[in-house]
């Protein structure tokens, strides 16, 4: 990944997908590629003071997303660099910055699986994630936002990261405009014979 251009100041990558699916590790590697910034809307959140809830039994904050695209805003006015934008909430973003890609992860359920009990989640709260992989939630609230002519959807189940990110800054030179899932994780689990399974 040498020799790239960086992500100008004003524009923004977002990058989501079920929980596990690499977000994080991805975000990073892609930040430094582009020389931006990397950005956790949790953190930036509860770093300026804006309130949020707790859901003691998901464990997670819950913010407003209004609140969220202006922390994102007033950042992006005072960085001098582009921002990689990891969250597994997909938000509208403002105009500013402008949006480049929305880069959505996808991990099969059976290795997300192993990787969210390595977390010590609850078996309702991983079940619940493997649901929304099945379903493709991520991928659709993404094109329910942003429309497919956004979206590079990428498969990390067996790739390394840096081949992850190698594929994501590749989708930002060459605009392909995809118009349905490139996986198809009910069919897969069907033919495996653990589709009942993971619906039960």
């Amino acid at each position: 990944m040498n020799c790239l251009p960086e992500l100008k100041k004003g524009t923004a990558i977002l990058v989501t997908g079920t929980p596990g699916t690499g977000k994080t590790t991805i975000s990073h590697l892609l930040a430094k590629a582009l020389q931006a910034t990397y950005v956790d809307p949790t953190t930036l959140l509860t770093r300026r003071g804006i309130d949020y809830t707790y859901d003691k039994n998901e464990r997670t904050r819950i913010i407003s997303p209004k609140r969220l695209q202006g922390a994102v805003v007033a950042l992006a006015r005072q960085t001098g660099r582009g921002l990689v934008i990891d969250t597994h909430v997909v938000f509208r973003m403002a105009s500013q910055p402008r949006l480049e890609r929305v880069i959505v992860l996808r991990c099969s359920p059976t290795v997300l699986e192993e990787r969210l009990k390595r977390k010590h989640w609850s078996k309702q709260k991983i079940s619940e994630n493997l649901l929304a992989e099945i379903l493709d939630i991520c991928l659709y609230e993404a094109v329910r936002e942003y429309g497919w002519h956004k979206i590079s959807e990428i498969d990390t189940t067996d790739r390394r990261p840096n081949r992850t990110a190698e594929l994501a800054i590749r989708s930002l030179r060459k605009r392909g405009t995809q118009t349905r899932p490139k996986v198809d994780w009910l069919a897969s689990l069907k033919r495996d014979g653990v589709l009942t399974r993971y619906l039960a």
